[in-house]
This record gives C-alpha cells, sequence and structure tokens, in this order.
C-alpha cells in the first residue's frame, strides 16, 4: 500500500470516526440504538471498511459494543457516567476559573459574553447552543495558558457534550444556563467565580440526574 493510499485510507477511517461519534452525541443514534453496515451506507454514506475502522476505535472508546451476529450497539448513557463525569467537573473546573481570572484580558471576557448573548438567540437549536456552552468552558480552559488544562478538557468535551444534550433539553435550563453564565463572567471580573462555577456545575448536575431517573 504506497503513501497516498494509507493516507486516504486513515481519513476515511477518521470521517466515519467522527460521523458516527457527532450523530451518537446529538441523539440521532440512541442509546441502545444498532448501527449496522447497511444503515451506514445509507443514512451516513460510510463505506464497510472505514465504517468497520471507525467501530473498533468507538468501541475502545465506550461509545459503542459490538454484538456477534447483529451489529454495533449504541451504549447507553449509565447514571454512573453522570456522575463520574461531574466528579471530574467538580474537581477541575472551579480551579480552573479561579486560575483563568489570573489570566482572562478584556478580550477574553467580551467572547465570553458575546457567547452568552449567541446562546440566548439559539434557545431553539439543540446543537448550537450545547456547541456554544461548550465553547464556553472550552474558552475558560484556554485561557489558563496551560496546554494540560486544555488537554484534559479536550478528553472529556465530547461525553459532556453528550450528557449536556439531555441536560439542556428543557427551555427552562437553558435560561438558567445562561444566567449562570452571566454570573460566572462577573465572577471572574470581581474576584467570585470559583462559587459561581460551582453553582451551576451542581445545578447541571442535578438536572441531567432528574432527567435520567425519568427516562
Amino acid at each position: 500500500m504506497n503513501k497516498t493510499v494509507a493516507s486516504d485510507s486513515k481519513l476515511l477511517k477518521m470521517k466515519a470516526y467522527t460521523i458516527l461519534k457527532e450523530a451518537i452525541i446529538r441523539g440521532e443514534l440512541k442509546d441502545n440504538e444498532m448501527i449496522t453496515e447497511r444503515r451506514a451506507q445509507e443514512q451516513f454514506n460510510i463505506s464497510r471498511t472505514p465504517f468497520r475502522e471507525a467501530v473498533q476505535t468507538l468501541e475502545a472508546e465506550n461509545w459503542v459494543q459490538i454484538i456477534p451476529y447483529k451489529g454495533t450497539q449504541v451504549k447507553p448513557i449509565t447514571f454512573k457516567d453522570i456522575i463520574d463525569i461531574f466528579e471530574l467537573r467538580f474537581m477541575l473546573e472551579p480551579a480552573i476559573v479561579r486560575k483563568a481570572e489570573e489570566f482572562i484580558d478584556e478580550g477574553t471576557l467580551n467572547r465570553l459574553k458575546q457567547i452568552t448573548e449567541s446562546m440566548n438567540l439559539e434557545m431553539q437549536n439543540d446543537f448550537k447552543f450545547i456547541t456554544l456552552d461548550r465553547e464556553f468552558h472550552h474558552l475558560i480552559y484556554q485561557s489558563t495558558n496551560n496546554q494540560r488544562i486544555i488537554g484534559i478538557s479536550e478528553q472529556i468535551s465530547d461525553m459532556t457534550r453528550r450528557i449536556g444534550m439531555r441536560g439542556l433539553y428543557r427551555a427552562a435550563r437553558r435560561l438558567e444556563t445562561i444566567k449562570e453564565h452571566i454570573k460566572i463572567i462577573e465572577g471572574i471580573e470581581t474576584g467570585n467565580s470559583e462559587q459561581m462555577m460551582i453553582q451551576h456545575l451542581e445545578r447541571t448536575k442535578q438536572t441531567c440526574l432528574k432527567l435520567y431517573r425519568e427516562g
């Protein structure tokens, strides 16, 4: 296999991986739903070999499980997944936003405010709203100027988005999220962001757990 063919094969695998993972995050592929090669071809235009290679990676990352003679099943979000992700976020994000207070500049603060304003405009668009929510938190990570912190945020951001798609499903929670983001920004400006972040995470966690229990 020459380098060009190998490179094309790798790109096709990564494209298939990204398409399938985003479909899971967005809820297009639901918990416990089966994904067959035929469906991948018809719905996502993914051919057999890239599909199989992508599925192997997704299984290794616990997004799916391969069931012999049946196909590939989307792994559901569990109660423990929610607890584990928020445990990690509680350990990281209050400390991160406190550290960000030392480095954040006026331009970044203005961008955080712009993101929050955009969230208000995208109340009816599930995916855009959660993407803006992710951008808000990621910008705070970036403002620490610590590449290891940024790297950790990237590792958990996909599962956080998947859980968030459920937690931000209700309009009332979206309004609360916007208000909490405004308080975090004010906290960064006044030196009280850590407490504001803790309150935001706790409310988000409780919403996600409530929705999980309701099924």
